[in-house]
């Protein structure tokens, strides 16, 4: 029989893993790596995987309500995720000038899925939680990496 403390181990490990892929997708944008990062989307879309069967042994073990729901935006983000980026197979666009609305979704979404994991790893020990939003500092810091250099593309592409 599973411990809770091996599930939690699980879901602290899918969640580095979730922020580790996030850092490597803006590192991709920040140098152009249309094909790359596209490539990388359904390896991005396997989590979806091991949250959901975390998930299921969560409920199925009778952890407490609060472990059950701190995950459920993490699944509902990598579920859009797999439509917005695979299904539907349309170009991202990454820069538009009115945001559509499945756009602003999908960001609203992101942010729900760290808040989840990161409340997760709070609800585990204050260190794995703290460890946690650490990380999604660091992967916020790849996304200001990338748009810093989107940004610099794109004053000297109007300056030309």
């Amino acid at each position: 029989m599973f411990e809770q403390a091996s599930l939690d181990n699980m879901v602290i490990l899918s969640s580095f893993i979730f922020y580790a892929m996030l850092c490597l997708v803006y590192l991709l944008r920040a140098y152009e790596r249309s094909r790359a990062e596209l490539a990388l989307a359904p390896v991005f879309s396997l989590l979806l995987i091991p949250f959901s069967a975390l998930e299921i042994w969560n409920l199925l073990y009778g952890s407490d309500p609060y472990r059950l729901i701190v995950l459920v935006p993490i699944i509902i983000y990598l579920i859009y995720d797999l439509w917005y980026r695979l299904l539907t197979r349309k170009k991202p666009v990454h820069h538009p000038k009115k945001w559509p609305a499945g756009l602003i979704l999908y960001i609203l979404l992101l942010q729900a899925g760290c808040i989840g994991v990161n409340w997760y790893g709070y609800l585990v020990s204050k260190t794995q939680g703290m460890a946690l939003v650490v990380s999604y500092f660091i992967m916020l810091g790849f996304f200001g990496f990338y748009q810093g250099r989107y940004n610099k593309r794109s004053k000297a592409a109007q300056q030309k």
